[in-house]
């Protein structure tokens, strides 16, 4: 296991105590009566949303680069962009990477979504669909830290895990073909 996996472990495993946590919150202010208001000195009383997407986005990008470090045994980019990152992979990667069934069995990859026109147009096919996505979430780590700055965000963190479990995958079998030494 190396370092980069570790701590992409580690960001992954904060996303999911704090997406837990915002759960739980969001369910004990809906029982309260009329507009809740919460103590500011308890822990845990504030959902954390744009948090909970920087540790999952910073994640995604580590196991990027724990993939690309599988691969050449080389310290990775210091690029946050999720996409080229994605892109500097080589071609039979990629396609491991879209064939795995955390990806390949998810409505995102089909084509005809009624909430999404691209979908529908006879070009546009399941990988393109995939890219699509990681379009949306490539730079999700830069935006959400400063979310203050931005009036909307979005970020698909149903696919961003999906992706996750792919990208797991292959790096397994990458590290399986080719331990270190």
């Amino acid at each position: 296991m190396s370092r980069i996996q570790i701590q992409a472990d580690d960001f992954f495993n904060a996303y999911l105590v704090l997406k837990v946590n915002n759960e739980a919150v969001i369910e004990r202010l809906s029982k309260l009566p009329g507009t809740p208001l919460v103590g500011t000195k308890e822990l845990g009383t504030h959902p954390t949303p744009g948090i909970e997407i920087v540790c999952l986005a910073f994640s995604l990008e580590l196991y990027l680069k724990d993939l690309h470090y599988a691969l050449t045994k080389k310290k990775p980019s210091k690029d946050h962009d999720i996409l080229k990152l994605f892109n500097k992979l080589p071609e039979k990667i990629r396609q491991e990477i879209f064939a795995c069934d955390s990806i390949s069995q998810n409505p995102f990859s089909a084509r005809g979504n009624i909430f999404y026109a691209k979908r529908s147009a006879a070009t546009h096919n399941p990988y393109d669909g995939f890219i699509d996505h990681i379009k949306e979430i490539s730079d999700g780590f830069v935006k959400w830290r400063y979310s203050y700055e931005s009036s909307t965000l979005r970020y698909s963190d149903s696919f961003a895990v999906a992706f996750i479990h792919a990208i797991k995958s292959v790096t397994d079998n990458v590290r399986r073909q080719n331990p270190l030494p």
